[in-house]
């Protein structure tokens, strides 16, 4: 099996932070190489990223100082414009789309941006209004038209709305419950805005119901989740930047060929545009 850049910074990493007996079993991530590592009886995840996102994985370390579960950063560096990170093992059941798993996501979604509020933010962390959005790269015209407006909509409202660190994608596989409650994982896409955005996202990936419990525990007025089908088309109008970039890059990063890309596009196209 040819080895990549990555598979060789991992082999360095693992030696040089656990040990010749160490494992590695490749784990699926759409933005990054990832690989659950076993030293022992002891089990990590080792993560090599853009090295933008040591930003979001120093939010991780700061969350899980404080209670919230996230598996954080044990030992990270960087190398040229890589980011390597070991990272605790979170144990757990992966949240569902479920009713009672939906309560369970809002919540603790709005947990987590409670705890954030005051929190530092580190440098490198994007913040609103974020630079890379671009429609652009939308190739479709009648897309692109979609995307922009949805885009200068939530630019438009986001000055009334609450501001803070985001996660910036709560699928539910990011969320775990365990014996001690429910883990948010995933933090390196994290970036600073409206956090309407990462409630809207839990829509997307969920439905409505995940509003209602995210107001239960999250540090915004009342009145700002109304601004959620607004944003909700601003999430997708990201999604349909996001799968057009990586189409014209032949980024197939998590992916074994453009269908997934293909699909993404498609449901953002679908969704934005009926």
């Amino acid at each position: 099996m040819r080895l990549t850049t990555d598979d060789r910074i991992a082999d360095d990493a693992v030696r040089q932070w656990l040990g010749a007996g160490a494992t590695r079993t490749p784990l699926v991530a759409m933005n990054s190489s990832t690989w659950l590592v076993s030293s022992g009886a002891e089990r990590y995840v080792l993560k090599i990223a853009n090295a933008s996102e040591q930003a979001g994985l120093r939010v991780s370390g700061w969350l899980d100082e404080r209670g919230l579960r996230t598996g954080p950063p044990m030992r990270m560096t960087v190398r040229g414009d890589r980011v390597v990170a070991l990272l605790r093992f979170v144990d757990g059941r992966g949240l569902e789309r479920s009713s009672g798993d939906v309560d369970l996501l809002g919540e603790t979604l709005g947990r987590a941006h409670s705890l954030l509020v005051g929190a530092p933010v580190p440098e490198g962390l994007d913040r609103w209004p974020w630079a890379w959005l671009d429609s652009t790269v939308v190739d479709e015209p009648v897309l692109r038209t979609a995307v922009s407006q949805a885009i200068d909509a939530a630019e438009r409202l986001a000055p009334t709305l609450t501001h803070g660190i985001l996660h910036a994608d709560p699928a539910p596989e990011a969320f775990l419950a365990g014996k001690d409650g429910v883990a948010l994982i995933d933090w390196g896409a994290a970036c600073h805005g409206p956090l309407l955005y990462d409630a809207a996202s839990a829509w997307l990936y969920t439905d409505k119901r995940v509003l209602v419990a995210y107001v239960r525990t999250a540090p915004i007025r009342p009145d700002e989740i109304l601004g959620a089908p607004l944003f909700l088309a601003f999430r997708w109008a990201v999604q349909a930047c996001y799968f057009s970039s990586r189409l014209r890059r032949h980024d197939l990063t998590g992916l074994d060929d453009d269908s997934g890309n293909d699909k993404g596009l498609a449901d953002a196209r679908r969704a934005l545009l009926g």
